[in-house]
């Protein structure tokens, strides 16, 4: 049989994984495994938990005594600093299945029960907004994430440890981005697309219909979804009023969906020259990425131009460049066929980001630090 038919050996194999429970324990097992195994990987998740930086353990199908039956949740983090502890039960699911309401809320009955500090979920949906770690008293003991944001910070920390510590996590990054472990998914805007769409084109769609607002929402997943896929660290861009208060963004994004059957957002990321916008016209099927990049008050008018033209010179063909504000600042656009269906938008949406990222934004420099680069000139699109 020829060498190329042959599975790699692998320190999480993805071969031979069957159903979805077997999946979802595989998934667990290995981050779990890790966490511990990477001190950096564990600080950083650690962190981004609101738990205190320390050693990390990590455990599978621990078995608690609840009532009168053995309830078993997925694992178990516990981190330890001098006298202080902090323990969190892990849940997990993959693919598109969700954490059931029952099996949650039986975690944090435990959790209190035992005195643990939180339950963590992790799965696929990803929240529009980070919600911080901390609330009231019960919403304070469920932390969630996705494998999407838990991907992102592996890529980063496999950056800046030992070549010993960077192959465990590269193990872990190869497992979680391959399409058998059900992890790092987000392929459709929900049920509520159709129904939306449909409602946009006789012009009877109302910002309150629950299709308006479930398409908000799930356009916000996807942009965050976006930002975590291009493995740089990158967030959507929020204002402080929307960053903690998620309805209101949803309520202004499905009050425009209404008006003029748009949805828009943009992504930050961290040293880039300027937000990175996506705008998507669902009655003319238009899709559009673009940057406003102010330039260097110095110099003369054509100077001014030529240093935004250089930065861009191996973009597509398709990529404008308009100018804004009496020369001040450029826009730099590009449009991009929209995708069909649930899935086929998602698919567009994913994509044009990328390509957009790589092809331009990725390649302008304001006059102080570079902008991160995606990893090692990959195709982030084909590897998620």
């Amino acid at each position: 049989m020829a060498a190329e038919s042959w599975h790699a050996a692998r320190l999480i194999p993805t071969s031979g994984v069957g159903g979805a429970e077997e999946r979802q324990r595989r998934s667990a097992s290995a981050l779990l495994a890790v966490l511990a195994a990477v001190p950096e990987f564990g600080a950083a998740v650690s962190e981004m938990l609101g738990a205190p930086c320390g050693r990390v353990e990590s455990f599978v199908d621990v078995p608690f005594r609840f009532g009168d039956a053995v309830f078993v949740p997925a694992g178990l983090i516990r981190v330890t600093r001098g006298a202080c502890r902090w323990t969190a039960l892990v849940e997990v699911k993959t693919g598109a299945d969700v954490i059931p309401a029952d099996r949650l809320g039986m975690c944090l009955s435990l959790a209190r029960e035992q005195g643990f500090d939180a339950v963590l979920t992790i799965s696929n949906e990803v929240p529009a907004v980070p919600a911080p770690p901390l609330s009231t008293v019960d919403e304070a003991r469920r932390l969630q994430v996705s494998w999407s944001q838990l991907l992102c910070k592996a890529v980063a920390v496999r950056a800046v440890v030992n070549s010993e510590r960077a192959w465990i996590l590269g193990e872990l990054i190869g497992y979680l981005e391959h399409p058998n472990s059900g992890t790092v998914t987000f392929d459709d805007m929900g049920e509520a697309w159709e129904p939306a769409r449909a409602a946009l084109a006789a012009g009877t769609l109302r910002a309150e219909d629950h299709a308006a607002t479930e398409v908000a929402a799930r356009f916000d997943e996807l942009l965050r979804f976006a930002s975590l896929r291009l493995g740089v660290e990158a967030t959507p861009a929020l204002s402080r009023k929307e960053s903690v208060d998620p309805l209101l963004r949803t309520r202004t994004l499905a009050e425009r969906l209404a008006e003029d059957g748009s949805l828009a957002g943009a992504i930050r990321i961290p040293g880039s020259a300027a937000l990175l916008h996506v705008s998507a016209d669902l009655r003319a099927d238009r899709l559009a990425c673009y940057v406003d990049m102010d330039v260097p008050r110095e110099g003369r008018p054509t100077t001014r131009v030529n240093w935004v033209e250089r930065q861009i010179r191996n973009a597509p063909s398709s990529v404008r460049v308009e100018q804004q504000r009496e020369l001040r600042a450029f826009r730099i656009s590009q449009d991009f066929a929209m995708g069909t269906g649930r899935a086929g938008f998602v698919g567009s949406v994913l994509s044009a980001v990328t390509a957009f990222y790589e092809d331009v934004v990725q390649n302008l420099r304001t006059r102080t630090a570079p902008v991160p680069r995606t990893r090692s000139g990959e195709a982030v699109a084909g590897a998620l």
